[in-house]
């Protein structure tokens, strides 16, 4: 569930709507109009959120969780609000699971570059696989509509000097040009390659089948706004050099990526053990297990390279701290 604001006339409307199955993908429904002010229908007190009568009784027939709702007009709430009701937590998990990850590389590239940009604040977003992918679990069971309001939001907080590497970033304008400083220093490229790198990828987005999916009328109305940030903005003067520095510090200090958690329906499959009996085993019996599953498993014996491969680095990474035995 989310709020989505619309401009007609050029005055904001405000609608409250919720992500849907439709039949070519995921779409959206309007569950309630919210006129101009969506602060109208919120109260935000201090043991919790409450809402107008005329809004829960709009929603009276559906079956809604209330805590998507506050989630919903969250981004309403006062500055350092913080109702004491929220105050104790419940614990969530923030490991991603094997189909989270999954999900999370399905998304749009052009959805996580936007992501990418609006936590970092980083230009050169090549190495963007290397990215925890936390960062994008917020994308991730949304629609399209859904997901253009979001980055609406966000997009707000952004600091109009940073339009043109804003878009420079998310759509990865660097792939067009040989230059190193198209990576880092966009501003002394040549403006009518530029324009056309932009171009290209715009049209590109605009044609991309999938990236419309559940819009009935398509995604132009969301996108044009990015012909305004790179046709009506210019790049900051003299930031190009703060860059190739940060980026040559960073180089230092940049962490290896994470390794994947173990997943114990995983390892169960690779070694036909469950965790808690791999636990129990000495670091020599375990070593006996998985010498019979390599030799059995070897690509030179008809098995399958990739899964030699994460067997092998599930027995590095679980035969740690194992004592000998």
């Amino acid at each position: 569930m989310y709020v989505a604001m619309l401009r007609e006339m050029g005055r904001p409307r405000f609608e409250l709507r919720r992500t849907v199955p439709r039949e070519e993908g995921l779409g959206f429904e309007v569950l309630a109009d919210l006129g101009a002010d969506p602060g109208r229908v919120a109260r935000f007190g201090r043991f919790g959120m409450s809402y107008a009568e005329e809004l829960l009784e709009a929603l009276a027939h559906l079956d809604l969780d209330p805590d998507s709702l506050d989630e919903a007009f969250a981004p309403f709430a006062p500055q350092g609000y913080s109702p004491s009701a929220d105050r104790g937590k419940v614990w969530r998990r923030t490991v991603p699971t094997r189909v989270q990850e999954d999900e999370i590389r399905a998304l749009h590239p052009f959805d996580r570059r936007r992501m990418a940009y609006l936590r970092s604040g980083e230009v050169n977003l090549s190495r963007i696989d290397e990215v925890n992918p936390k960062m994008f679990r917020g994308l991730v069971g949304k629609g399209r509509d859904e997901v253009e309001q979001l980055f609406l939001r966000m997009e707000r907080e952004l600091p109009l000097r940073e339009a043109r590497n804003y878009v420079h970033a998310i759509l990865n304008l660097q792939r067009h040009f040989a230059d190193l400083t198209a990576r880092t220093m966009p501003e002394a490229l040549d403006p009518d390659c530029l324009d056309e790198a932009f171009m290209r990828e715009f049209c590109a987005i605009l044609g991309d089948p999938s990236f419309g999916r559940g819009l009935p009328t398509g995604p132009e109305a969301y996108l044009r706004r990015y012909a305004l940030l790179h046709f009506d903005f210019d790049f900051p003067a003299a930031d190009g050099f703060r860059r190739i520095y940060e980026d040559f510090m960073n180089d230092f200090r940049r962490l290896p990526p994470r390794p994947r958690p173990v997943q114990p329906e995983r390892v169960r499959e690779l070694f036909g053990l469950t965790m808690a009996e791999i636990r129990k085993m000495s670091r020599r019996e375990f070593a006996r297990v998985f010498r019979k599953k390599a030799m059995s498993m070897h690509p030179d014996k008809g098995g399958d390279h990739d899964a030699f491969v994460e067997l092998l680095e599930t027995y590095k990474r679980m035969i740690r701290g194992k004592s000998e035995g």
